[in-house]
């Protein structure tokens, strides 16, 4: 009987430090979410009174490349703004853009390739179908458009797609037999052609998941998501890879990030330290006394329309690569 006592003592002992150390990695992730601070990138250059979002940096840091749209994502257009000293400069209209509904740029990892998502007429396909292209990228020119080759592209949209540092594609679709609206999907490189998607099964949700990007080192996945726990919209996600290989838990970003309206499109810089998203958020409205206050608070930034933001994570990817 003591004995038995003993280790019941044993077990109850373990199990308090075992919640006192959940408790204080609780304590630990909330403070270290509560630290982050975003703000507009490029104010006026790039975040704008326009609708913007979707973005990639290249990987030297000197490019940053973004969709402008027309409301409700009716229509839109790649451009690329060059950074001269530590100025954004006023962006240009990518060559091969402009005519289609074209979306979703990214800069491959070795710089090149760049990528994109397009409704462009494809002999024999749906034209309202988004598919991957690609062009040769040399760091200062652009090819022509051709499709990713291989399996990747079929009749379902390719939504959002980043290339991981092995090249495999990471997106998101919506493909008859899923777990839920929208899902996560990766398509495996292969030198013949990009494999079939298969489904993130461990991330998706009945509820849309949408936007993955990749951490450079493959440990962590940002996504957003409609899951419910969020602040009322689509919320941004990070995961973290298990030691078996599968995704864990998706961590909520937090209101530092997140807001009860649409929060989308990570992406890290090449370092993976600073996280880039589109939002819609609206952090400051103020009341109008006249029409002309009026006209100033849909001609400013924060008009409801997209914006891009960028965040420090360097605390937050600590942390959790403290959980790995």
């Amino acid at each position: 009987m003591i004995k038995h006592k003993k280790v019941a003592k044993i077990g109850l002992l373990i199990s308090a430090i075992s919640a006192q150390w959940f408790v204080q990695a609780d304590e630990k992730l909330a403070m270290t979410l509560n630290n982050l601070e975003p703000s507009l990138f490029a104010p006026n250059t790039v975040s704008t009174n326009q609708f913007e979002y979707g973005a990639s940096l290249s990987p030297d840091g000197k490019k940053f490349a973004f969709v402008r749209a027309l409301a409700q994502f009716a229509h839109s257009a790649l451009v690329i703004s060059n950074k001269q000293g530590d100025t954004w400069q006023t962006p240009t209209l990518l060559p091969f853009s402009g005519e289609f509904h074209d979306t979703n740029p990214y800069f491959s990892k070795d710089s090149n390739t760049f990528y994109f998502t397009s409704r462009r007429p494809v002999e024999g396909a749906a034209q309202d179908i988004f598919k991957m292209w690609q062009v040769s990228y040399d760091g200062d020119k652009f090819g022509k458009p051709e499709l990713v080759p291989g399996k990747i592209n079929g009749d379902h949209n390719v939504v959002y797609p980043t290339v991981h540092t092995n090249k495999d594609i990471y997106f998101s679709s919506v493909i008859k037999g899923t777990t839920g609206g929208v899902d996560l999907f990766i398509s495996k490189f292969h030198p013949d052609g990009y494999q079939a998607p298969t489904e993130i099964t461990e991330l998706n949700s009945t509820a849309s998941d949408a936007d993955p990007e990749v951490s450079p080192d493959g440990k962590l996945l940002f996504f957003t998501s409609m899951r419910p726990g969020g602040l009322g919209h689509y919320d941004l996600h990070v995961s973290v890879k298990q030691k078996d290989g599968k995704w864990g838990e998706p961590i909520n970003l937090g209101d530092k990030i997140n807001s009860r309206r649409m929060d989308s499109d990570p992406i890290l810089s090449a370092d993976g330290n600073t996280l880039f998203f589109s939002s819609d958020k609206n952090p400051e409205v103020k009341a109008v006394n006249n029409y002309d206050e009026l006209l100033q608070r849909q001609e400013s930034i924060h008009n409801g329309l997209m914006n891009i933001y960028s965040v420090d994570i360097t605390e937050l990817n600590q942390y959790l690569r403290n959980k790995i």
